[in-house]
């Protein structure tokens, strides 16, 4: 058995298709089904069904998967404290953040990590949950920090924390900034939310639903920019994360209102690929946004988490 071998088997087995997984691989799909065949006649079982809509994991292919996932991230971890022996922090780190972070909590990490590791080369990729999850997934990415959402095939999650999402509106209303809303008592609301693919929206369209929130309409942008920049100007209004609201709360270029009755919140987790471990580089800047976002989140819960409105 060949450690090439197992990291087929895993690409095959979270992609769910044999040419995803070869081009995950940059291998060839005849190649890659060759060396798949060949395990399979070595063990003697068959690891995946195979179909004109895809390809399905046997039982002994889920059991499979599991150990090879294990000795995959146990090798990547000798590899890494082999490295870390050199002494010197040194390599590339590809990390993937989601807007949120990437206007009010990246900038700081990114100027003392290069001050403090001059010798490692940052990558970081902005982009929503869904885009970052499947970077991850495939390697491209040794971690990401996006909000909870349904598990992915070949992923480990962490928790980070937990921050206040914040009704956002333009400065020319009446109502007075941090002032906390009620929002199913507001008139019709003309929503700027991300599309289904981000993994906030389902948390905020059940909110939306349960608790009787007037809709006028509901425009989908998938860019954090022009969202806050409609906001900005017009009629229109959203519901941000506390932390990328962060610019606002002392010099609003937008007026923010914590939402009670109840609050919404938002859960941040920290994602990597579930069969390899993070270089020690990788590990001490994860280490940076991880300390951050929790330094963040906590700010966020003071100040604009949700203040109690007292009954008539």
């Amino acid at each position: 058995m060949k450690l090439r071998q197992l990291r087929f088997l895993v690409a095959v087995y979270e992609e769910r298709s044999f040419t995803a997984a070869a081009r995950r691989a940059h291998a060839t799909q005849s190649g890659l089904s060759m060396q798949i065949k060949e395990l399979e006649e070595r063990l003697g079982v068959r690891l995946f069904d195979r179909s004109s809509t895809g390809v399905t994991p046997t039982s002994a292919g889920e059991k499979l998967y599991k150990r090879a996932t294990r000795i995959l991230r146990e090798v990547s971890a000798i590899q890494n404290d082999m490295e870390a022996l050199s002494g010197e922090i040194s390599g590339t780190v590809h990390a993937g953040m989601m807007p949120t972070f990437a206007r009010a909590v990246l900038a700081p990490v990114l100027e003392r990590f290069a001050r403090q590791y001059p010798h490692v080369e940052v990558k970081v990729t902005e982009a929503y949950s869904a885009a970052l999850s499947d970077e991850v997934a495939s390697g491209r990415l040794d971690v990401a920090v996006v909000p909870a959402g349904p598990d992915i095939a070949g992923l480990r999650a962490e928790h980070l924390d937990t921050d206040v999402e914040v009704f956002v509106t333009s400065t020319k209303t009446a109502r007075k900034h941090l002032e906390p809303v009620d929002l199913s008592t507001c008139e019709p609301l003309k929503l700027a939310l991300p599309g289904p693919s981000n993994a906030r929206r389902d948390k905020i369209d059940t909110y939306l639903k349960t608790y009787g929130v007037p809709i006028e309409k509901i425009m989908e942008l998938d860019t954090m920019m022009a969202t806050l920049d409609l906001v900005a100007r017009s009629d229109w209004t959203t519901i941000l994360p506390g932390c990328l609201c962060l610019p606002d709360i002392d010099r609003p270029n937008r007026k923010l209102h914590p939402i009670v009755r109840p609050p919404l919140a938002v859960d941040y987790i920290l994602i990597e690929p579930v069969s390899q471990t993070q270089s020690p580089a990788a590990q001490l800047f994860t280490d940076e946004i991880r300390n951050q976002i929790r330094q963040n989140c906590a700010f966020c819960r003071e100040k604009l988490g949700p203040a109690v409105i007292a009954d008539p």
